[in-house]
């Protein structure tokens, strides 16, 4: 009897605003038993040869030690979240299988580098005036490398590292949040532009956590600008929302795709691998790219 194949095509490492690494994420997904795990790091790529060489390593050892030939190798899928904007909504696009380093991708992530760096500039200015003493370099210092997005959760992380905050969720509620004192907008680009540089790179763009966005009335739009899917199976997402995205996909010939949106352990979102998303998905979206 043949063993279901899952897959994970949403999750974030240390490139972005994850808490592991890209080699811990691959460690965790061979453990769950995925056939196939998408890195996709906020407006960053940098994750996705890290992982490619982890998976190959760890493929090379199994094979050198004569370990058990029934497991399978881990599939790492080129993945990125970019971010965006439709009026007064945040939307998230979803990439896939393009190639890492296409010149057009990496400028575009570049100037989504240096905006969120001028934009914790900011913020830290704002947390000094509000008479918190936090230095930007120790914000940096959660960045890995200097490759990273900087973003809130670097910063929130700082707090807490210099007990100007007692969580991650207090630092948001207090300063950094949408409406707190110390809150700056962040720059966005339009769907159709982040559509178009992942179209461009060789990928596949997918509507991120389309229950999240609430804006269903914005999706024929995006189709028109090449939207490529719906992420349909998503923590939160109910059994009823993932009905209704997986009809409006079929109703729109967009591919349904799933993952765990996952960023680090939390008590109350599952794990890496935890939304049980059906290896189908995967080949469907290889398909559209074929």
């Amino acid at each position: 009897m043949s063993v279901e194949c899952y897959i994970d095509l949403h999750a974030h490492s240390v490139c972005s605003d994850g808490v592991d690494t890209p080699e811990e994420l691959v460690s965790k997904a061979c453990a769950a038993g995925l056939c196939a795990l998408a890195i996709t790091d906020h407006d960053a790529v940098d994750g996705v040869e890290r992982a490619r060489r982890e998976s190959a390593r760890r493929e090379s050892a199994r094979r050198e030690s004569a370990g058990d030939e029934s497991v399978r190798d881990l599939e790492i899928v080129p993945g990125v979240e970019l971010s965006a904007r439709d009026g007064d909504s945040d939307v998230h696009i979803l990439g896939y299988f393009f190639d890492p380093g296409n010149r057009s991708l990496l400028s575009y992530l570049e100037t989504f580098r240096s905006q969120r760096l001028h934009r914790a500039k900011g913020i830290v200015r704002k947390l000094n005036d509000l008479g918190v003493p936090l230095e930007l370099e120790s914000v940096i210092a959660h960045a890995q490398d200097g490759k990273t997005s900087v973003g809130r959760p670097h910063i929130a992380r700082a707090l807490v590292e210099s007990n100007q905050a007692d969580t991650i969720q207090d630092a948001f509620t207090r300063y950094l949040g949408n409406h707190a004192p110390a809150y700056l907008p962040k720059v966005f680009f339009a769907v159709e532009d982040a559509i178009r540089v992942i179209h461009e790179a060789g990928g596949a763009a997918v509507l991120a956590h389309p229950g999240s966005l609430r804006r269903d009335e914005l999706i024929p739009g995006f189709v028109k600008s090449g939207l490529d899917g719906l992420e349909v199976i998503h923590p939160d997402h109910s059994g009823t929302a993932r009905r209704y995205y997986g009809q409006l996909a079929a109703k729109h010939g967009l591919v349904a795709t799933g993952g765990s949106d996952y960023h680090g352990p939390r008590a109350d979102r599952c794990g890496l691998g935890g939304m049980k998303v059906p290896l189908h998905h995967l080949t469907e979206l290889k398909r559209i790219l074929a």
